[in-house]
């Protein structure tokens, strides 16, 4: 009956388990100092919610959800982690019926080396693919070191010596008990290899590559703390702490005389150097990176990968020796590396931690910088040369103010540029003009606004958000109502997500008028022209938030035509206007917003280009005028609906 015994042909065996039990020795000195180099860093704050992370962790996991937009690399990778599982959990079932109980004879047995057999082949092909790949095609990101080398070499070498010790059992035994089966069909031309060759030369084939396979198991599961094989152990590690982390969400600090932000290893939390350590280097951030696509020296990967290789926790990270300034100011925090990530490494926080050391801890920050931020803490807004008040923009207008009502359903919160801006003033008034006629009772909060500090806080200036949070916070509590709407996706993504505003309601324009369209109350009529029209996802509308589906249905049911560009939803591209990006003065070549213009132009005769950011907005608009792409036009989503009302 077919069945197979342990350790078949083999003498001293046994001597297997004494050196599994000293690699695992190994193995866990090596992450000992893995462990000291994370333990080093901050404690985390945050509570850990077991079951819902653990849930979230395995659905990552199983579903290879993070490799989807990979493709055909990635249904590559999916071989290798599902073969090599099959193939463990198969040497653990083998040791359950070698000593505890023998199961695995007849048919359970012929289906149990099909489905590893078929595991092995395919991890097999995965490996050659995924290899072919990095060092034939050269497609793949990161270093080509001898450590990526051996992650692949060393799984593959554990699958050829597994087939040449099955396939030389097979020569030696052809009898009932190992006689050739459909199950044994990977090793079925080595069993007609070795059987001319006879019995002593197969028996030592057997011996020599048996050996061979045991040695470089044990030898492939140290490399697991040394080779880029890490990520089996470091992934599902740093997937489970990142699993319920809410995108472009920035973690509560603590300011005080001990921390002022990152200036080195230790400055950041555990979790964050697990993260670090996690990193394989796909190369995923990169290729998305906006900074990085438009000739800046940012590369998320290479920020990552230089803080790997520190072994100092102490050592200063931003210099001209590891991460220069340039790198570190690039950031437009657009969170493309961390959508895009496999492993969810996350450098956007890393780079924000970092800058908070410099501007808080040294006050170094770039030097157009430093008007926007002065004129925050002295004048509540970032706009130096701003002339305006907070209400001028509403003058004729009949625009209800918080301090007079008290009481109403809706705070429309207008932001510093949709109330400071000329430009931008004009989308504050369009909405303005569509809540009126939708006869929804609002007010605006005028000259208490003060700016959220979003760009503030993602620039570095960690004291200025948290006080003009606390300043804000107090300024709405001082009314009720229920729901906020704001055009801005920065201020949107700050007053959701990072205030504390637990009964109250916030909602992105785009929403807010796509629900009062639903309702009813907004009548829109279809343009007798319609226009060439793309749209532009705004990245903390989009990416951050997945607002994607509203701001298109607006357009359309404003009767544009809309041409949907290759970059847009969560592929779409920043506009450069985000983590201070737009107090930026960068030299030409490497301006983000004219790559994107370029990009959004590049499809078809566009004549209008759609979006919902006021950043965006100020961003495209100079790009449209640098290229000199003639008349083509810049416009909210509001201001395309303002224009299409239907008469009462």
């Amino acid at each position: 009956m077919l069945s197979r015994e342990l350790f078949w042909g083999i003498e001293l065996g046994w001597i297997t388990y004494l050196l599994g039990a000293l690699v695992i020795a190994i193995l866990g000195y090596l992450y000992y100092f893995k462990i000291v180099r994370w333990r080093s860093g901050q404690e985390e704050k945050a509570s850990i919610h077991w079951k819902d992370q653990a849930l979230q962790l395995f659905r990552n996991m199983l579903s290879q959800r993070l490799l989807d937009d990979q493709k055909t690399w990635g249904i590559m990778h999916i071989f290798v982690f599902y073969g090599f599982i099959i193939l463990f959990l198969g040497t653990c079932t083998l040791m359950i019926d070698s000593h505890i109980g023998h199961f695995l004879f007849g048919n359970t047995f012929v289906i149990f080396k099909l489905i590893l057999n078929t595991a092995g082949l395919l991890a097999m092909i995965g490996i050659i693919l995924l290899f072919l790949r990095r060092y034939v095609l050269k497609t793949a990101n990161g270093e080509n070191n001898i450590k990526t080398l051996l992650s692949l070499v060393l799984p593959f070498l554990v699958l050829i010596t597994g087939f040449l010790v099955e396939g030389s059992r097979l020569a030696i035994n052809t009898g009932d008990n190992y006689g050739w089966q459909f199950w044994a069909f990977p090793v079925y031309p080595l069993v007609k290899l070795l059987q001319p060759l006879g019995r002593d030369a197969a028996t030592t084939a057997h011996a020599l590559s048996w050996w061979t396979h045991m040695f470089i198991s044990f030898l492939t599961i140290t490399a697991l703390a040394w080779t880029k094989l890490s990520h089996i152990a470091l992934v599902p590690l740093n997937l489970f702490y990142q699993a319920l982390q809410p995108p472009g969400r920035l973690r509560e600090i603590e300011l005080s005389e001990d921390y002022f932000g990152t200036e080195n290893l230790s400055g950041f939390t555990r979790t964050q150097l697990i993260s670090i350590d996690a990193c394989v280097s796909a190369g995923r951030c990169e290729i998305n990176c906006p900074a990085f696509n438009s000739g800046k020296t940012l590369s998320p990967r290479t920020i990552m990968e230089k803080m790997q290789k520190i072994s100092n926790s102490e050592t200063t990270l931003v210099g001209d020796d590891i991460i220069t300034e340039e790198e570190l100011w690039a950031c437009t925090t657009c969170g493309a590396c961390q959508q895009k990530c496999p492993v969810l490494s996350n450098p956007v926080e890393k780079i924000i931690d970092l800058r908070r050391y410099q501007v808080m801890a040294l006050g170094n920050m770039p030097q157009t910088w430093q008007g926007a931020l002065m004129s925050l803490q002295r004048r509540g807004h970032p706009w130096n040369a701003a002339t305006r008040s907070r209400l001028d923009w509403t003058k004729g207008m009949d625009v209800p103010v918080a301090a007079e009502k008290k009481q109403f359903d809706v705070l429309f919160w207008v932001g510093c540029t949709g109330a400071l801006i000329d430009r931008n003033i004009k989308v504050s008034q369009a909405i303005v003009k569509l809540l009126q006629y939708c006869g929804i009772d609002f007010a605006i909060l005028g000259n208490e606004e003060s700016c959220t500090c979003h760009m503030a806080r993602r620039a570095g200036d960690e004291f200025l958000y948290q006080e003009m949070a606390e300043k804000n916070c107090s300024t709405l509590n001082r009314y009720a109502f229920h729901t906020i709407i704001t055009a801005c996706p920065h201020c949107y993504h700050t007053l959701k997500n990072e205030y504390k505003l637990p009964d109250v309601q916030v909602l992105s324009h785009a929403v807010y008028l796509r629900e009062l369209i639903e309702k009813d109350l907004l009548k829109i009529k279809t343009a007798a022209h319609p226009e060439n029209t793309t749209y532009h996802d705004p990245c903390y509308y989009g990416r951050i938030n997945g607002i994607y589906e509203q701001p298109r249905e607006l357009c359309e049911l404003a009767g544009v035509k809309l041409i949907e560009n290759e970059k847009s939803r969560e592929n779409s591209f920043c506009c450069g206007g985000g983590g201070g990006g737009i107090w930026s003065d960068d030299k030409p070549g490497t301006r983000i917003f004219e790559t994107r213009a370029k990009q959004l132009l590049e499809q078809g005769n566009i004549e209008t280009i759609a979006t919902a950011c006021p950043f965006c907005i100020t961003m495209l608009e100079t790009a449209v005028s640098n290229l000199e792409a003639g008349d083509v036009k810049v416009k909210d989503i509001a201001e395309l609906l303002a224009n299409q009302i239907q008469d009462r």
